[in-house]
């Protein structure tokens, strides 16, 4: 399928899935997006929970996510870095044309994404990881870890994180989503 027609079939399968959404449609929703974003070429290894509209998948270097993971809003996943374009060009070594380095991206199941994160290319991110809201992500996050900052570091594992966080949070209303 020629790039214009594919990338006209994401846009239009993004856009239905946002309609979808407006009107409480989630699971409709989930495939919507994550055909769009298979489209594009991101592998899915299974269902992802959930991957909000404005996050930006880049699959060039090849992508690839687990099972229940979510994407929340403004998330940016680079698999590529033209950087080294401009690092030639300060050495005098311009090349005929840009070069991209391109490098994978992985990651695993049961992951939480927040808000406004990036994740830069070559980062490999275990199971059962949240990444905190504005962090900036690179190498390799070891299994059942909390990260954040710029760039994120593990701060907790997941197991102590969720007794402090249900501790801090007692009394506080859930809001339980329907499937």
């Amino acid at each position: 399928m020629k790039n214009s027609i594919r990338r006209f079939i994401f846009y239009l399968l993004k856009a239905t899935s946002f309609l979808s959404r407006a009107f409480g449609e989630r699971s409709i929703y989930m495939k919507l997006i994550k055909k769009a974003h298979q489209l594009q070429g991101v592998v899915f290894i299974k269902e992802p929970r959930y991957i909000h509209h404005n996050a930006f998948l880049d699959p060039v270097g090849h992508l690839t996510l687990g099972e229940n993971i979510v994407i929340s809003t403004n998330v940016i996943i680079l698999t590529h870095d033209y950087s080294y374009t401009t690092g030639l060009i300060s050495i005098n070594k311009k090349p005929p044309t840009d070069i991209g380095v391109l490098m994978p991206v992985s990651i695993g199941d049961n992951c939480f994404i927040g808000a406004r994160v990036t994740i830069l290319p070559g980062v490999k991110i275990g199971n059962n990881v949240i990444v905190g809201a504005g962090s900036v992500v690179k190498g390799e996050i070891p299994d059942n870890s909390v990260i954040f900052g710029n760039p994120a570091k593990v701060v907790a594992q997941t197991s102590e994180w969720i007794e402090k966080f249900e501790e801090k949070h007692k009394g506080y209303t859930l809001h339980i989503d329907k499937k």
